[in-house]
């Protein structure tokens, strides 16, 4: 229904700006990741609002977009199989999190870790989200590197509030781990 709606939206506007079938495609396509990408974010954060966890699964959910349109990684061949697999993937940086706090010294060689992994990897490139222009790869990993170093600097300034600096570290980590996900 979803997908219906927004490919009846880009042909009456495509066609309304004499736009080409490439450029209406390219305008569906980001609409409705858009849209999908909203909807499980708005699940997530009722479901973690629910379970007293809204703020902690907020930051977990801005740092991931912060990095994982940047580094790529794993992915899901539904939007149902994506939203239970960002739920656990939450939850597990939660548990990290709250039962697992980092020290200064881990935060900074975790996060330095993570920055060089994602400096010498990124973007992981995969089926569904192909890049093959290299200006495109560079920019990737030039915003996957930057944001990390924007994040590691956060995680760094939060350290003594919380375990909001944790929740970073642990994010930017598992992301990390899932780049190397051969599905």
């Amino acid at each position: 229904m979803i997908r219906k709606s927004i490919n009846k939206f880009t042909v009456n506007i495509c066609k309304y700006n004499n736009f080409s079938d490439d450029k209406r495609y390219e305008i569906e396509y980001v609409l409705t990741s858009l849209s999908f990408e909203l909807i499980k974010m708005v699940i997530v954060l009722i479901l973690s609002y629910l379970v007293g966890y809204f703020k902690e699964s907020l930051l977990v959910l801005i740092t991931m977009m912060c990095t994982k349109p940047f580094i790529g990684g794993y992915h899901e061949d539904s939007q149902f199989k994506c939203l239970i697999a960002t739920i656990i993937i939450l939850m597990i940086i939660l548990y990290l999190s709250i039962f697992n706090s980092l020290n200064l010294i881990s935060i900074i060689l975790i996060n330095a870790l993570c920055i060089f992994t994602i400096y010498h990897k990124a973007p992981i490139l995969n089926k569904n989200m192909m890049i093959t222009k290299d200006s495109l790869i560079r920019k990737n990993k030039f915003f996957g590197v930057l944001n990390s170093i924007i994040l590691a600097f956060i995680a760094l300034f939060l350290h003594q509030r919380g375990i909001y600096s944790s929740i970073i570290t642990w994010t930017i980590l598992i992301q990390v781990c899932l780049m190397f996900n051969k599905y």
